[in-house]
Parts: structure tokens; C-alpha cells; sequence
């Protein structure tokens, strides 16, 4: 079975009355979702446990497991988009794989520290994301950014949040992607965060740290 392509096919599929991705060329699906996904694989270990926060569609988490066996959970705060990733997950027999419709600070409060690695693509900028990913990351485990061109500009504005919940960035890898300027960023967590992050009602992403 080529997972990719049942991945693809279905992505399409419930996309046509589910606003999913809106990206509908397959070639552009395996790019910009499947080959970005994929760019931060040799961070994650066999056996990693593994958090994707605000996955949407399942992008990089279920890719990155397709590649590689680790436990992975995804959260998304739209029910419609956990859906799909599950039914995706029993699609393509994904063991040690689950989508869970919750907010970061609710699953913050049974979940802190208890993650190797934490990935997030297109969910905020790298402030709010800060507060939102790195309560989840253990001591020594990472939390990797998928970015765009204006990563240095955000980690820039972000320093302040990271060093309030215990991140350092130790990598800021910038590439091409068939033309698509990216740039992963690497956070290495070297301190715990205070239990009062992430915040609730939002504040993250209205009063960024």
C-alpha cells in the first residue's frame, strides 16, 4: 500500500465538502505537505514520544509517521480536522497513533513534560507557539518550528518567551523546497516551564510573552 497516495487521495476527497488544506494539486500535496513534513525526521527517534500540536490535517505528525515507528499524539482544537486525521490513522494502520480534539492549556494539564519531541507547522508565530509547545516538552527533548522566510524575524520577537519557559534555540535550518524558501527551528528545552503556562482564554496568541 502506498500510503502516501491513500493519504492523498482521501486528504482530496473529504477536502471537496470539508475545508481541510487549500492546497488540491496533488504534486503541491506531496511538497508542501508531504516533503515539508518530512524535513524534520532525523530529529525523532524510534520510539520518541511524540506530540504535533494544531496538526489540522495530520501535517507533519502522521507523514513523519508513516517514516518512522514512535508514539505520536495530535491535538487540534477543530473536531473536523481530528476526525479526518483518525479516520487517516485507520486508513493507513497506524499503531501508537491518536488524534485528540482539546485545547493546548487543557491537555497541558495531564500532559506537561511528559514529550520528547513537539513539531508545529502553520499554527502561530514563534511566540505563541513558544508558550503553547514547550510546557509539553521533557527537560533535554526539542521543539521544532516549521517555518517560512520570516523565521529569524520571529525567533527574533520570541526571545523573551523562550527564555521565560525554558527554551534555547540551538538550530535555525533554512532550505529550499522546489522553490519554497523554509527554515526549521530547533528549540532545545534546558529548564522546566511554570505550571501557569500556556495560558487559557487565548491569552498566547492576544499578549504573546
Amino acid at each position: 500500500m502506498d500510503k502516501y497516495k491513500v493519504y492523498a487521495d482521501y486528504l482530496l476527497e473529504v477536502n471537496s465538502h470539508t475545508n481541510l488544506t487549500t492546497i488540491t494539486d496533488p504534486a503541491e500535496i506531496e511538497v508542501k505537505h508531504f516533503k515539508d513534513s518530512l524535513t524534520v525526521l532525523d530529529y525523532i527517534n524510534e520510539g520518541d514520544r511524540v506530540l504535533d500540536l494544531g496538526a489540522g490535517a495530520g501535517f507533519p505528525g502522521i507523514p513523519l509517521r508513516i517514516e518512522k515507528d514512535f508514539d505520536l499524539t495530535l491535538i487540534d482544537s477543530v473536531n473536523k480536522k481530528v476526525n479526518f486525521m483518525n479516520e487517516v490513522i485507520e486508513k493507513l494502520c497506524l499503531t501508537h497513533t491518536c488524534a485528540i480534539h482539546t485545547r493546548a492549556e487543557d491537555f497541558a494539564k495531564e500532559n506537561r513534560e511528559s514529550f520528547d519531541v513537539v513539531v508545529s507547522r502553520a499554527v502561530a508565530n514563534m511566540s505563541t507557539l513558544s508558550e503553547l509547545c514547550l510546557p509539553f516538552v521533557k527537560v533535554g527533548g526539542l521543539f521544532i518550528a516549521l517555518k517560512g522566510p520570516k523565521a529569524d524575524e520571529e525567533v527574533k520577537l520570541a526571545a523573551n518567551a523562550l527564555n521565560i519557559l525554558g527554551g534555547e534555540v540551538i538550530e535555525s535550518k533554512k532550505f529550499d523546497l522546489d522553490g519554497n524558501e523554509r527554515c526549521n527551528v530547533v528549540v532545545k528545552k534546558v529548564r522546566s516551564s511554570k505550571k501557569t503556562y500556556p495560558r487559557g482564554q487565548n491569552l498566547p496568541k492576544r499578549k504573546p510573552l
